[in-house]
């Protein structure tokens, strides 16, 4: 994989992949729970993420053949180090805002 398959467009995929494509089937699994909205925003946010990405897309990469594979693996890779550095980012914010790891007073 080359810098030359880091464009914008593989950029704008991977905050896609980030946000709405992780999200939305978290939130939409979490219907019914009785979960206020922003609990629901925040597992979606904090949801599966990871190593695990690269390795299951290197695997299809190794079991199919498919036009512009090295682009997936840019957005999948470029997907996975946002992910590290932005929830690294918020982690202690957002857990604080909803109230996760507070102390009774």
């Amino acid at each position: 994989m080359t810098q030359a398959h880091m464009t914008l467009v593989t950029a704008v995929i991977a905050v896609g992949f980030l946000t709405f494509v992780r999200m939305l089937p978290i939130w939409l699994s979490l219907l019914g729970t009785g979960l206020a909205l922003r609990e629901k925003l925040f597992l979606g946010w904090f949801g599966p993420r990871g190593l695990a990405s690269i390795l299951f897309t290197l695997i299809v990469m190794d079991e199919f053949d498919f036009p512009n594979e090295e682009e997936l693996l840019a957005c999948v890779s470029l997907t996975v180090a946002l992910s590290v550095l932005l929830h690294g980012i918020s982690a202690t914010p957002l857990a604080k805002r909803i109230g996760i790891g507070e102390t009774s007073k």
